[in-house]
């Protein structure tokens, strides 16, 4: 599994949170952390570390029944505690 490190600040950010949080927030942080990223790369990686089930996050169920990842400033996310136990591995490293 490759994880970028990006990805590892968001688990970070996430985890200090406690809670689910919002896009906008979660960007917010990042910004204020020196981690300016593009709101097409946020929702990619979003996306990604979802996929990898390290975060939760709102779907958004379309007219056909599929499920996509929903990505904007109200969409909310959390960590998983799957996302808990690989931060707390790396963070060991």
């Amino acid at each position: 599994m490759v994880i970028k490190y990006t990805w590892l600040k968001i688990l970070d950010l996430l985890k200090k949170r406690g809670s689910r949080t919002t896009v906008a927030d979660l960007r917010r942080d990042l910004d204020s952390r020196g981690f300016h990223i593009d709101e097409k790369e946020l929702a990619d990686d979003l996306a990604k570390i979802r996929d990898l089930g390290l975060v939760e996050c709102d779907l958004l169920v379309t007219a056909d029944g599929t499920a996509t990842v929903a990505v904007d400033d109200y969409s909310t996310i959390g960590i998983t505690a799957a996302g808990l136990r690989k931060l707390s591995a790396i963070v060991k490293i």
